[in-house]
């Protein structure tokens, strides 16, 4: 679920690399649980906010960053759209295609120092590897890209280079959906990180973002994170035409 990140794991707080990410995946399954960010079912922002995600088009290329075995992947394949999923994880490729009984093929990607998992015809793609290694010169621009929990996993001192790779992935009439969390950072380091709204409205610099919905998610992850208040935003972002 994160970049990949060699190094020792971190004491830093709010700082998450690919060891910390790989370890609490294995804690998980090993206790028979899904990953603590992982939706069962189809998100219902997505489901809710597609025809504008889309723009009413059919037969979409979509990207999904740090995508986990996140169920929207087959639901939108199933759709006819073309899913390219991205994570540092290989469990979650491989609990992907368990549970949705698909075989995939495995291949390995020497240029990104990682593999290929792919099923349904070559209709869902996921790459394990770095995130930030990944570029259009792996599978070209995206239509679309649905960033549910990516933005806001990644280490916050690479939110500026996560953002340059999202427009270098978009293609000029492409959008994507972001989702980030909000509440009170001093009380809480993260993961998932505080995102305000200026600071991603400064960094996507001339690119345009709407705000479509916002949820409450005091009720649940206030306690879990001993927080008075935590919403999660999501933003529409396009560029500017």
């Amino acid at each position: 679920m994160a970049a990949k990140d060699d190094s020792i794991p971190s004491e830093k707080p709010g700082v998450v690399n690919l060891p910390q990410w790989e370890q609490g995946w294995q804690k998980a399954t090993d206790a028979g649980k899904d990953p603590q960010f992982h939706v069962k079912n189809v998100h219902p922002i997505l489901s809710k906010h597609l025809e504008q995600l889309t723009g009413g088009r059919s037969g979409l290329k979509f990207l999904f960053p740090l995508c986990g075995k996140a169920m929207d992947m087959k639901w939108l394949a199933d759709q006819g759209h073309t899913i390219v999923g991205v994570d540092g994880v290989e469990d979650a490729a491989r609990q992907f295609f368990q549970e949705n009984a698909i075989q995939p093929t495995v291949t390995e990607v020497p240029a990104l120092n990682g593999k290929l998992y792919q099923g349904m015809e070559g209709r869902i793609s996921i790459y394990i590897c770095d995130y930030f290694n990944f570029s259009s010169e792996v599978k070209g621009q995206f239509d679309a890209i649905w960033d549910r929990g990516a933005f806001v996993a990644i280490n916050e001192v690479d939110r500026e280079k996560y953002i340059r790779l999202m427009k270098a992935l978009l293609k000029p009439d492409g959008r994507c959906l972001m989702e980030v969390m909000q509440y009170e950072p001093s009380l809480f380091p993260g993961p998932p990180h505080n995102v305000p709204t200026d600071e991603l409205k400064q960094l996507l610099g001339d690119y345009n973002m709407a705000l479509l919905d916002t949820v409450d998610h005091t009720e649940r992850l206030g306690k879990l994170f001993n927080l008075p208040w935590i919403n999660t935003a999501y933003f529409l972002i396009k560029a500017s035409n």
